[in-house]
């Protein structure tokens, strides 16, 4: 393309406003982008998540005779290094369009940003914290994701692999379509039904809908058994409580208090399962809450979602293989199914995470959306 390609770091509200636009340029037409909240982005850009409390991060605009054609963020979560031993920083907040120059222009930005600050590797995308919109998407472009799912164009994986780039992980969404039996929609297998039913036998499990007139007592239990629950896994950096409570914070528009469920064992909370209405419908229909005009397209079609978002299941290891996730999902379809589902979203889960896949792979649920990040060593 011609032009000259220039890169600069985003500094003002009009530099923000740019980066957060250019996706609704770049996806104009395409059916299955879902805008991410211009709310929760300009929180962002303007420092003011969580994230900073232990992190640092810039942001950067491709231009081409004066147009946006790219954007990238990159960050660095100390606290996240000092846990693996890591000189590490992330980039996210990536979109450019289809010209490997663009790519290649934005990620050397972001690699002399890290370089500066003494980093070895980059590694992502990923927005900036563990949750937030990991990775490019790799097939299925077809359908739209589910909530707080990204969306890429092919080119992306095509430019990281040819710059030679390693896999660093995939991150798996499911979808389980139900059947309908006699009239009635069947969100639980009847095998693993009457599993449920033989694990409920036991008096010392019980299963608890949580509590939001003692949120802090709730918000506490779910912060300890979510960090116990994926400490198992290699590259798993125990989330603050900063982190998790602006997360949480962020779900509660929309959380159901019904669909967090926790399992208890002789009274103690040893696992929980999150559930929220799909509000990637909703959001796709409204533009991502970017006029104030959308608030009243969300509040209309929040109410006409058709699908949920099975977010987390997480269990204390020191409690697994005792089928107590079973009472978790078998309450939880219940719910579905008094709801008037029509499908499942279950996301996002690593592929490093046995025990979700080979339950995923037994209740026939379909893997709809694969997302890869990368790390890539930066050279000195």
């Amino acid at each position: 393309m011609d032009g000259t390609l220039q890169i600069s770091r985003v500094t003002t509200d009009k530099d923000r406003r740019a980066l957060v636009s250019f996706p609704y340029r770049l996806y104009a037409g395409d059916p299955n982008w879902i805008p991410r909240l211009w709310p929760e982005q300009m929180s962002w850009l303007r420092r003011e998540h969580s994230f900073f409390e232990a992190g640092d991060a810039d942001w950067f605009l491709a231009r081409r005779d004066g147009a946006v054609v790219g954007t990238i963020g990159v960050g660095i979560d100390y606290q996240g290094n000092a846990y693996h031993g890591h000189r590490w920083a992330t980039f996210g907040f990536f979109e450019c369009v289809k010209d490997e120059a663009v790519f290649s222009a934005l990620v050397d930005r972001a690699q002399e940003w890290a370089r500066i600050r003494g980093m070895t590797h980059l590694m992502g995308p990923q927005s900036f914290g563990a949750n937030d919109y990991p990775g490019f998407l790799v097939g299925r472009y077809d359908l739209p994701a589910g909530l707080y799912q990204g969306h890429a164009p092919p080119y992306y994986v095509e430019y990281a692999e040819r710059a030679g780039w390693q896999k660093y992980q995939d991150s798996l969404a499911y979808r389980f379509i139900p059947d309908k039996v006699d009239g009635k929609t069947v969100f639980m297998p009847e095998r693993f039904g009457r599993l449920a039913e033989r694990v409920a036998r036991n008096a010392r499990y019980s299963v608890r809908h949580a509590d939001l007139d003692h949120f802090e007592r709730e918000f506490q239990h779910v912060l300890r058994i979510y960090n116990r629950s994926l400490s198992t896994l290699p590259e798993f950096t125990p989330v603050t409580e900063g982190e998790f409570r602006t997360y949480v914070q962020e779900l509660l528009p929309v959380l159901d208090p019904r669909m967090v469920l926790f399992c208890m064992v002789d009274g103690k909370e040893v696992g929980f399962g999150l559930a929220l209405p799909n509000m990637a419908e909703a959001f796709h229909k409204c533009g991502g809450l970017r006029y104030p005009w959308h608030y009243a397209q969300l509040w209309w079609w929040a109410r006409h979602i058709k699908s949920v978002s099975f977010k987390i299941m997480a269990l204390d290891p020191d409690y697994r293989k005792r089928g107590i996730g079973l009472l978790i999902y078998q309450r939880m379809t219940e719910l579905f199914a008094e709801r008037g589902y029509e499908w499942v979203d279950l996301s996002l889960t690593g592929d490093d995470n046995p025990e979700t896949n080979t339950m995923a792979a037994k209740v026939n649920c379909e893997e709809y959306k694969r997302y890869r990040t990368y790390v890539a060593e930066i050279g000195k």
